[in-house]
């Protein structure tokens, strides 16, 4: 359709072309003579992008979202401008400073709790395009990116349903089976990868026994390293971290005490080479990338974008998963794909959605 910008663009055009002529040779005359004209070169599209408070070397969230960045800096021509707030408190103020300069195409929010300040800051500057990855901001010039959590969390959770089960591994405690989960906040978002964590491991192990508990913190390694030793008295042999910065305490534990944990977000396996078993994808570079494409091909798409296993938005990396628990897995994702499997993203829905499943 034709905007306001369009049309102001084409009524210039009109009454500039005679002008343009003479502007052409003024221009071909100055670069023969070697001064060059300030502007000339075309400028590239601005985007800019605030991240979530954990920073950048979270080797997790925000890490992934800066190499969309990289990435869209380097296919489609982008020049981008970042910030790393230290408290929630910041988030208004930066977006705000970002979207008074009116030079971006699009400003990204990475990571939920920057929801709030987004509300306000998108509404007092409705001309400016924004995308929030990992919450919904409903307003008419914001793209969310939402993901279906539950479904990453069942194809991390099958596996490590499977992987407490194996004889003759080291780092699995031959005479128990108990896998656990630590989230980094207790909140929607994160219940809903730990009840997807709960149903894939029973729904291939139905024997399991899983645990759970929350940091309340995504940038207390310390604390997470705590949580995790305490699982791993009581037996537990494969943990996963989706705790964002504190889930690195939770790695180091396991390490230390030769378990298997899992990554999130991004690939950790070189943080435990030995003991990372598999990482819960969430692939938040393609999320950002996806954001800033649609946007330079007139395809902003406000509202809330949902991506799970069939976007290739999550899912898990094979890291030191044997083959044959791979190939049971890749089955059971298949079937989320096609709609066969509805992960419960609620835990109390965990137990009845498991006996509709005859398990």
């Amino acid at each position: 359709g034709w905007t306001m910008d369009t049309r102001e663009v084409v009524m210039k055009m009109s009454r500039t072309r005679e002008f343009s002529a003479v502007l052409g040779i003024a221009l071909i005359l100055s670069l023969m003579i070697g001064m060059g004209v300030p502007g000339a070169a075309a400028a590239k599209p601005r985007v800019a992008i605030v991240f979530a408070t954990g920073g950048l070397g979270d080797k997790s969230f925000n890490d992934s979202a800066y190499d969309g960045m990289k990435r869209a800096e380097k296919e489609l021509g982008i020049e981008f401008d970042k910030v790393e707030p230290q408290a929630v408190a910041e988030y208004e103020t930066l977006l705000t400073r970002f979207a008074q300069t009116r030079k971006y195409e699009l400003i990204i929010s990475i990571g939920f709790d920057q929801a709030d300040a987004l509300q306000v800051v998108s509404a007092r500057f409705p001309n400016q395009k924004f995308a929030i990855v990992d919450t919904a901001v409903d307003a008419p010039n914001v793209a969310s990116y939402v993901y279906k959590e539950a479904e990453r969390g069942f194809v991390v959770g099958a596996i490590a349903g499977l992987m407490t089960a194996k004889k003759g591994d080291p780092r699995i405690v031959s005479d128990k089976q108990i896998v656990g989960v630590i989230g980094g906040m207790d909140i929607p978002l994160i219940r809903a990868n730990v009840a997807g964590y709960i149903a894939g491991a029973k729904y291939v192990n139905p024997g399991v026994e899983v645990k759970h508990a929350y940091v309340g913190d995504w940038a207390d390694p310390a604390k997470c390293k705590e949580m995790a030793n305490a699982m791993l008295d009581e037996g537990v042999d494969v943990l996963w971290l989706a705790a964002g910065r504190s889930g690195l305490g939770g790695i180091k534990a396991a390490e230390e005490r030769n378990r298997y944990a899992i990554g999130a977000d991004s690939d950790q396996g070189y943080l435990a080479p030995n003991n990372i078993l598999t990482n819960g994808m969430k692939l938040v570079d393609r999320t950002v990338y996806i954001a800033i494409n649609d946007v330079l091909k007139g395809q902003f798409k406000s509202g809330v974008n949902m991506l799970g296993l069939k976007e290739r938005a999550l899912g898990y990396s094979k890291s030191l998963v044997p083959a044959d628990i791979i190939s049971q897995v890749d089955k059971l994702a298949s079937r989320v794909v096609a709609g066969d499997i509805v992960v419960p993203d609620e835990i109390d829905k965990v137990e009845p959605w498991l006996k509709s499943q005859g398990k």
